[in-house]
């Protein structure tokens, strides 16, 4: 989506209002370009941290110039060519209007249908720049969001130069069923949810809060709040989550649903906790479409599919999943949940919280208040005719040992485990006080797993690759792997959605008789592998060399 004919491998350089109106003067003369000072990567680089590669080789690939904000005075009759929605949807931001023609930066000018777009709202002819993406956001956070952010405190009757201070309860009550309140977190949140993100951050910071998303396992910034609303969006958040409004000093936590359309609803679980700024704000986003998968989306080979299958398919002992906090461990056992069901069995899960809730499953939460754990949960399912049990996590001895004995006493029991190899699961379990020989008889298999972000397929560019990195990884000095650049797809991330990359054991006869009270982890390691398990290491190295991930993304999620 090139305005003009000129092409060159040095983009030129617009760093001032005055190159600005000059380029536009020129346009669209193939010269007009060319007229202006080019800049290297190098010299871009040392421009600032703002000035990175992707903007740079965005530029060289669409035969455009490069633009810095911060030495521009942007036009308010320019600003008021785009709306403030769409701006940051397309993340343009409007700077100059010369002789019919408005220049505009855009992180992504050749994303699908931008210009269309813009020139739709705009009577003038649209001349796309490009800008850093750090730029662009810090001048739609001055150009859009400072000026509405005003307009919305005078609105609700605040002091828009106002700090952060804590309402009262009745005044918080009252700024929370505000109508610009009501709709501004709403849209958040369901921008969120369009954008594909697990969570929304509200970071108050000295001068103004930040609102980000976390998106594909990356915090994005998508806007920036005026201190002065900061306490009003707080008050509505915790109102939805029936929090109360007048405690301000510990944190908080609660629930909610958010209505995306009349078949959809996503379930929010809200934390609140006081910072040195104001309140700060996590909203995690439980969406069934994004978060509940099937087996089938997991990314298992066909052989070790077939493992699980047949692990599913016993009448009784124990299945784990492992890993670190937020490597999918819950996705996994959802996901052998939602075939389980399919048979006529009675499936109990008992977990903190519960995440999704999944038809003709029978799902209880941890209520330590009334003294419902996982061990008295447990206890009382025994009586209650399970089939199968999935536990949220096992913590303690207490826990694992009544899941040994409902392993062993005719249930199949799914649950977790906070460990780095499927192999160290057993030398974990030992050390809670587990006995070796409850543990040989009732373990079935280990999946231990991370979640790996996947290159996305639209801006993939040949990945440089650390010495290092090839040799401890051992892979050839002629091997080429591949890394996602930044585009609109992947909201200039490089990466879009994630995947399981994981290490199967299934423990055999020869892996039982390794489960003795001073295991070997790595001992159960090797057999492990000689039974057919492919390590996590190996299986990311092998996602890099097919192009799904980057080798950097494989060296990240290493298992050592």
């Amino acid at each position: 989506m090139r305005p003009n004919n000129h092409t060159s491998t040095v983009p030129p350089l617009l760093a001032d209002t005055a190159a600005i109106d000059a380029y536009l003067h020129g346009y669209p003369d193939v010269f007009a370009a060319a007229r202006q000072p080019p800049v290297d990567l190098a010299a871009w680089q040392a421009l600032g941290e703002d000035a990175g590669e992707p903007a740079y080789a965005t530029a060289q690939r669409l035969g455009l110039p490069l633009v810095r904000l911060d030495g521009v005075e942007i036009a308010p009759e320019a600003i008021d060519l785009v709306p403030s929605q769409m701006a940051r949807r397309l993340r343009a931001v409007p700077l100059r209007i010369v002789g019919g023609l408005v220049a505009v930066a855009m992180e992504d000018p050749g994303m699908p249908d931008a210009q269309v777009l813009l020139n739709f709202l705009s009577r003038e002819r649209v001349v796309p720049l490009v800008a850093s993406p750090m730029q662009i956001r810090d001048a739609i956070a001055r150009r859009y969001d400072q000026a509405e952010d005003q307009a919305m405190a005078r609105q609700l009757g605040i002091d828009p130069k106002g700090g952060t201070d804590a309402p009262d309860e009745r005044e918080a009550h009252r700024l929370a069923l505000e109508k610009p309140v009501v709709h501004m977190v709403h849209a958040l949140i369901a921008d969120a949810v369009a954008r594909r993100a697990s969570d929304i951050h509200l970071r108050p910071g000295e001068d103004a809060a930040d609102v980000l998303y976390r998106i594909d396992d990356e915090l994005l910034p998508v806007r920036r709040l005026s201190r002065a609303l900061l306490p009003a969006v707080v008050s509505r958040i915790k109102v939805l989550a029936s929090m109360n409004l007048a405690e301000h000093r510990r944190p908080q936590d609660g629930r909610a649903t958010f209505q995306v359309d009349d078949t959809r609803d996503v379930d929010l679980r809200i934390s609140v906790l006081p910072a040195v700024f104001g309140e700060s704000v996590v909203v995690r986003l439980l969406d069934t479409a994004e978060g509940l998968w099937s087996l089938d989306q997991l990314g298992l080979t066909d052989a070790d599919r077939q493992r699980l299958d047949d692990a599913m398919a016993r009448s009784h002992g124990m299945f784990l999943a492992t890993g670190p906090t937020g490597c999918g461990k819950s996705t996994t056992l959802y996901a052998m949940l939602l075939e389980l069901r399919k048979q006529r069995i009675n499936v109990l899960t008992i977990e903190d919280p519960v995440e999704f809730h999944i038809a003709d499953i029978q799902q209880m939460q941890v209520n330590r208040a009334a003294g419902f754990t996982f061990a008295t949960a447990m206890r009382n399912f025994l009586r209650h005719d399970p089939d199968v049990i999935m536990v949220g996590e096992i913590r303690d001895r207490e826990t694992a040992d009544i899941a040994l004995e409902s392993a062993l006493t005719g249930h199949l029991l799914l649950s977790t485990l906070h460990t780095n190899t499927a192999a160290t699961t057993v030398t974990r379990l030992l050390d809670l006080g587990v006995e070796p020989y409850l543990l040989r008889a009732s373990l079935l298999a280990v999946m231990s797993q991370r979640l790996v972000r996947l290159t996305c397929p639209q801006c993939r560019v040949v990945e440089p690759v650390d010495a290092h990195v090839r040799e401890t990884l051992e892979v050839g000095t002629d091997e080429v792997f591949h890394v996602g650049q930044g585009c609109h797809q992947c909201e200039g991330l490089g990466v879009f959605r994630r995947q399981a990359v994981y290490e199967l054991m299934v423990v055999s006869p020869r892996i039982r008789r390794l489960i003795v009270a001073d295991a070997d982890a790595d001992a159960l390691h090797s057999a492990a592998i000689d039974e057919g398990m492919v390590p996590i290491t190996q299986a990311a190295i092998a996602m890099a060399r097919s192009g799904t991930i980057s080798l950097a993304e494989a060296w990240r999620v290493r298992a050592e």
